[in-house]
């Protein structure tokens, strides 16, 4: 029997040293793990392709990008500009409907109760201006966001176009009698990470386009900026489709108090379905994260990394779950998990 490692102040120096290069490091650590969970997504997409079409992989991937790419500047092409202007008209309106449920609760005396509330507990006016300057602290300026856009596909492309050359570099790293472990353990994760890819992305198309259906059917101007921001708010396992509730619900109420509620049961019914119908089905390919622990993580690392670690808590947690059951429970434990 392996006798049980020893916990030495040299190794706890050094497992301190790690932590703090990971936080000091971590927007690029995070920057390239989002390129990494890229680069298994389009290698999924490629070998399914290379297989229905009898093609090879080269020519399936660059037909994969070449195609991605395509659409996506043709969608811009096409309605940047609307786009653009509907996010500007969406900002308003929920800055109205705001303004709204404010002058509701001063008729109905309940303003004085939450000024009493902000007086005692710091103010909701403050953690409003504590949200708004985090916001400020972590989003990125325009130059940023460019640069690290580019620095994205860049990574994701050279990581998709040979993934084995990165694969056989990180196996090399681990003793030889371990390689076998770590060669199946990085198949594991690769295999979960491209069903979660395949999940999002099943996910924003689904919710994108019912949403923004049922939006324009009803009349709605704004039907398009609603769709295209709770379909990317789907990147965001759990907490996105929440977050995407009130400017959908704020524009429902701004047409009147009907169609708002037709909105909210025709939005809460929406998301049920994919929550309950399509995620699982999923979730059976990859890993069942628990929503508890999925949220406390979002909530930890959007706190210290932003935005970038709030999308990408999902993959990470996956990750680690995967490393553990592998690492830990079988080959450890000797317990099989199914």
């Amino acid at each position: 029997m392996d006798a049980e490692p020893r916990i030495t102040t040299a190794n706890v120096l050094l497992m301190a040293g790690l932590l703090l290069l990971g936080y000091l490091l971590g927007n690029v650590l995070l920057l390239v793990f989002a390129a990494v969970v890229l680069a298994v997504g389009l290698d999924g997409l490629a070998r399914s392709v290379a297989g229905r079409l009898a093609l090879s992989r080269g020519w399936a991937l660059a037909g994969v990008v070449s195609g991605a790419a395509l659409v996506i500047l043709g969608a811009l092409g096409v309605s940047a500009t609307r786009l653009i202007q509907q996010f500007q008209d969406l900002g308003q309106t929920v800055f109205d409907f705001a303004g709204r449920v404010q002058a509701w609760l001063n008729e109905q005396g309940l303003m004085a109760l939450i000024e009493n509330m902000e007086d005692e507990g710091g103010g909701l006016a403050s953690a409003a201006n504590g949200l708004a300057g985090n916001a400020m602290t972590y989003g990125m300026t325009a130059f940023g966001a460019i640069t690290s856009l580019v620095i994205l596909v860049i990574l994701t492309v050279f990581l998709a176009a040979d993934p084995s050359l990165y694969r056989q570099g990180v196996v090399r790293l681990v003793p030889r009698q371990k390689r076998d472990m770590a060669q199946e353990t990085l198949s594991a994760i690769a295999y979960a990470l491209r069903w979660w890819f395949i999940g999002q992305f099943a996910s924003m198309i689904a919710l994108g386009l019912t949403v923004g259906l049922g939006l324009f059917v009803m009349g709605v101007d704004l039907w398009f900026a609603l769709a295209v921001l709770t379909a990317i708010l789907t990147l965001i396992p759990f907490l996105g489709p929440l977050i995407a509730t009130l400017p959908i619900v704020a524009v429902g109420f701004t047409e009147g108090i009907q169609t708002g509620l037709i909105v909210l049961v025709g939005y809460a019914v929406i998301q049920n379905l994919e929550g309950n119908v399509l995620g699982p089905m999923i979730q059976q390919k990859a890993v069942n994260l628990a929503p508890a622990l999925l949220i406390s993580l979002q909530v930890m690392l959007s706190l210290i990394f932003g935005v970038l670690g709030l999308i990408l808590a999902a993959p990470l947690t996956i990750v680690a779950m995967v490393t553990v059951q592998k690492l830990r429970v079988e080959h450890t434990l000797g317990e099989k998990v199914t």
